[in-house]
Order: structure tokens, then C-alpha cells, then sequence
């Protein structure tokens, strides 16, 4: 008889983990399909997809912003079903629409309301999941990501070159949602205790800053995420026209290569929990930074789709290596009241200089050609991870020990 793993065996966080996976693969179908869709709308203008990552990445800085707070404050599950709520009428605007324009704005908002799902949910985890199966829990989120974006784009590109049109895809990115709300609803959930706090918005920003800044090992891990985040910036826009144009590939196989960056990274989260499990957090996480700007070099120096799809499955796996120890780090290691601002300047880290590199490029997109902005972006990556180890920061990251805070046992959820 097939047994479910241990962490999901506990009732309330197979609920949370299902609603995640659900409601978050409609965002996935949906941002592939609307890239597509101002492609297409702007006349295969990649000034446009710059803007639109631009931003998408600017309205979800803003739901970290706001996520990253809202989530400690209030009832975290209350806040999970209003963001999924609020998306659907967005989604359902897209229709009646025929502007470019118009498509990357709602594209924008449901990245702000998205912004203030992920934070919160994350934090929800470490609320009900107990201490020591952490690790398993943010594996099995790792896991799920990768399936999003496995799944997600291969959906997203094949049901609007399909179909022709977006339509299919809004209902898809619906039902999903639908099917998200269902299972939210349907947990468990007693919020936390807080202290009476009457500390400002903004103030509790600076402070979920400030705490990070005094945590050496946090600190490096948010400016390893910030390099990453800037390179994709100018990196995932371009994947397209540089796989149809470079290389000669169809939309589709666009969705194929992502799919298999998200199969990759099903195989990572599962290697998190499994045959990494023992090794040191902050070893894997630099061993994996270290990686991923040598994948880079070796697919734009071997201009091949074949090669692509490898390299693209080899990344994927190196990619959700670091990102759950990343979690397993802030699960493990920071304290309960700044583990949504945490999670959020995890997000935020990476999404700045996205929208950086997304508006850098929306300049620069129709005066280089596509490999020769990806040969600089390429050097640049290169140039600013391999010297970080020179930093005190990344010392103290390899050298962390395997020590944990304390969490509040009489939330948790039990088997």
C-alpha cells in the first residue's frame, strides 16, 4: 500500500501544501501564458518583456512588502483566502482585453496579491509543522515549486499556442484557484500568540531588516539571492527569443525546456530531504551557488536546444538544492517573530533586482542582439559569486552549526 511521507501525514499541512500547489499553478499557467500573449500583442517586441517582468517582479516587491508584515499581525489563513480570492476577478479582466498594456498590468496585480500569499503561507508552515520535520516540510514545498515549474509553463505555452488565444488558460488559472480556497478553507489553524505590538508598518520593515543585517549567515544568504535575482532579470526574458531566434526552437519547445528546469528541481527537493538531509545547510547552499554560473556558461557556449534541455534539468536540480536549504536555513535558525519578514526579504532579495534587470533591458533589448546580452550577463554572474567567498559573511555561512530556535509546540500539528 502506498504511504503518504511522514509530514504529510499531518492533516492540516497536506491541506496547506495541496492549496499551494493548486492555487500557485494557476499563477504558473497563467505568467507563461501571458508572456506569450504580449509577445504576440506587441508584435514580438522584447522592450515588452522586459517591461512586463519589470513589472510583474515591481507589484510582487510590493506584496513581500506588505505580505512580509500582514502575515505576522493577522490570521495568516485569513490572509491566504483573501489573496486567492482578490486574484480570480483579475484574471477573468484579461479577456476583455486587447492592449498590451492592459495584459502587463493585470499581470502586475496578481503578482502583488501573490507577493503577500507566499510569505504568509511559508510562515503558516512553520506554524504547524513541527520542529523536526522542517526540513521535510520545506523539501516537499521545494518539490512542489518544481512541479509548478515543470507543469506550469509546458501548460501555459502548449494551451496558448493550442488554442490559439487565453481564454482556456484563465479558466484553468480559475479552477485552480477555486480548488486552492477549498482546502484553505478547510484546515485547521489556531494563529499564535503575539505581543502587543504597536510598532508602525514601516517600523516593523526597518526592524525585520535590521535583524537580518545582524545575522551573518541571513546576510549572506539575501546578497547571494540579490546577484541570482539580477541575473535573472536579464536572463528569463530572453530565454524565449533567444531559443527561437538562436537556436530555432518553437513556443512550445520553450515550454518543454522550462518544464524540464521544473523537473530538475523536483529531483533537488527530493535530494534535499533525502540524500542531503545530513549534510551541512550552508555548505549545499554555496556548493549550488558556486554551480549555477558554470551552467550558464555551458549552455549559451554550446548554442544547442538538446544541450539546453540537460542543462536546463541539471540547473533546475542545483537551483531547488539551494532554494529549500535557504528555507531549512530560516526554519532552523530565525526567530519566530521575523519569520515572515524573513521569508520576505528572501522574496524581495531576489525580486528587486529582477525588476533592475528587467528595466535595464527594456532599454537596452532592441539595440544588442539576444546572445550577446546574455554572453555579458554570463561574465557579470561569474565575476560577482566565485570572489564571495572572500567575504565574512559566506564564512559564517559554511560554518554554521546545527543548532535550532525554539518554536511554540501548542499550535503544531500532530499525526
Amino acid at each position: 500500500m502506498f504511504k503518504l511521507p511522514k509530514v504529510l501525514r499531518y492533516q492540516n499541512f497536506r491541506k496547506l501544501y495541496i492549496a499551494g500547489l493548486t492555487s500557485e499553478l494557476g499563477s504558473f499557467v497563467s505568467e507563461t501564458a501571458l508572456m506569450l500573449l504580449v509577445f504576440e500583442l506587441s508584435s514580438n517586441n522584447k522592450a515588452y518583456l522586459g517591461a512586463a517582468r519589470a513589472v510583474f517582479l515591481l507589484f510582487l516587491t510590493i506584496g513581500n512588502l506588505i505580505g512580509g508584515v500582514i502575515g505576522e499581525k493577522y490570521n495568516r489563513k485569513k490572509v491566504l483566502l483573501f489573496t486567492n480570492y482578490i486574484r480570480i476577478p483579475i484574471i477573468f479582466t484579461i479577456l476583455f482585453v486587447e492592449s498590451p498594456e492592459v495584459v502587463i498590468l493585470c499581470d502586475g496585480l496578481i503578482a502583488l496579491f501573490t507577493g503577500m500569499y507566499n510569505p504568509t503561507r511559508q510562515a503558516m508552515v512553520n506554524d504547524i509543522v513541527p520542529q523536526k520535520d522542517m526540513n521535510k516540510a520545506n523539501a516537499l514545498f521545494g518539490s512542489a515549486f518544481a512541479v509548478l515549474h515543470m507543469i506550469g509553463p509546458f501548460l501555459g505555452a502548449t494551451m496558448f499556442t493550442a488554442f490559439g488565444g487565453i481564454k482556456e488558460v484563465v479558466a484553468l488559472d480559475f479552477l485552480t484557484y477555486i480548488v486552492g480556497i477549498f482546502f484553505i478553507m478547510s484546515l485547521t489553524y489556531n494563529p499564535p500568540k503575539h505581543e502587543e505590538d504597536s510598532e508602525k508598518f514601516i517600523s516593523e520593515i526597518k526592524n525585520g531588516i535590521k535583524y537580518a543585517k545582524t545575522q551573518k549567515p541571513l546576510s549572506a544568504i539575501l546578497s547571494n539571492v540579490v546577484i541570482e535575482g539580477l541575473v535573472l532579470g536579464f536572463m528569463f526574458p530572453l530565454i524565449l527569443p533567444y531559443m527561437t531566434e538562436v537556436l530555432g526552437a518553437t513556443k512550445q519547445d520553450y515550454g518543454i525546456g522550462l518544464a524540464l528546469f521544473g523537473l530538475g528541481g523536483l529531483f533537488g527537493g527530493w535530494a534535499s530531504s533525502t540524500i542531503l538531509k545530513d549534510q551541512s545547510v550552508g555548505k549545499i547552499i554555496i556548493t549550488a551557488l558556486y554551480i549555477e554560473p558554470i551552467l550558464m556558461a555551458v549552455w549559451l557556449l554550446s548554442a544547442s536546444y538538446f544541450a539546453t534541455l540537460i542543462i536546463f534539468f541539471i540547473w533546475g536540480l542545483v537551483v531547488f538544492i539551494r532554494i529549500t536549504n535557504q528555507l531549512n536555513y530560516v526554519s532552523n535558525k530565525v526567530e519566530t517573530k521575523y519569520l515572515a519578514r524573513s521569508f520576505a526579504l528572501l522574496d524581495l532579495g531576489f525580486v528587486v533586482p529582477n525588476i533592475l534587470g528587467g528595466i535595464i533591458l527594456t532599454f537596452i533589448g532592441n539595440s544588442f542582439k539576444t546572445e550577446e546580452i546574455l554572453y555579458i550577463v554570463c561574465i557579470a554572474f561569474c565575476t560577482l559569486i566565485f570572489p564571495r567567498m572572500l567575504f565574512s559573511d559566506m564564512k559564517a555561512l559554511f560554518n554554521i552549526n546545527n543548532e535550532t530556535v525554539e518554536r511554540d509546540t501548542s499550535i503544531q500539528d500532530s499525526i
